[in-house]
């Protein structure tokens, strides 16, 4: 019993002890390894991700680009939640946190917000990352759900096709 215990306490080490692996999306500009259970939304307007694909009431990815014509590091508060108000759509929105980061070697704004969405408080967290266009990549956490860290943690994987 002793040896049993012994190899799967190594199995576990060598392999981890997590659940499903993640989904790695891949297309011709990036790849990201995507939260569990989240998968392309069809027929989006934009590029989205929700869980099992069902955006409906549900927190949801979504990643949008724009010609390089913003310089983030110049922002102030208000521009940052103008900006975003232009962006996003929504006007009840509260930016509480802005910090400096980088994403596949590219400078980045992780910028933490909530907005009123379907009468509850949501968690809004956006990465601008400054690379040949401004990506957004954008995070909406359903009030009750629990993605920043698997959000946080997908940033960290996202590598773009186009040099740097």
């Amino acid at each position: 019993m002793k040896r049993v215990f012994t190899l799967l306490t190594c199995l576990l080490l060598l392999f981890g002890c997590s659940g499903a692996p993640q989904h790695h999306y891949r297309n011709t500009a990036f790849t990201a390894a995507l939260p569990e259970r989240f998968e392309p939304v069809e027929n989006a307007p934009v590029l989205c991700f929700a869980p099992f694909g069902d955006p409906l009431h549900a927190s949801s990815i979504t990643v949008s680009l724009t010609e390089l014509n913003w310089y983030f590091d110049d922002f102030s508060d208000a521009e940052y939640r103008d900006a975003l108000v232009s962006l996003c759509g929504y006007e009840d929105l509260a930016v509480w946190e802005i910090s400096s980061c980088r994403v596949d070697g590219y400078d980045a704004k992780r910028i933490a917000c909530s907005v009123t969405v379907d009468q509850g408080t949501n968690d809004l967290i956006i990465y601008a990352i400054g690379a040949d266009r401004i990506w957004f990549f954008t995070l909406l956490n359903r009030q009750g759900d629990s993605y920043v860290d698997s959000f946080d943690s997908m940033m960290k994987t996202v590598r773009f096709s186009e040099g740097k």
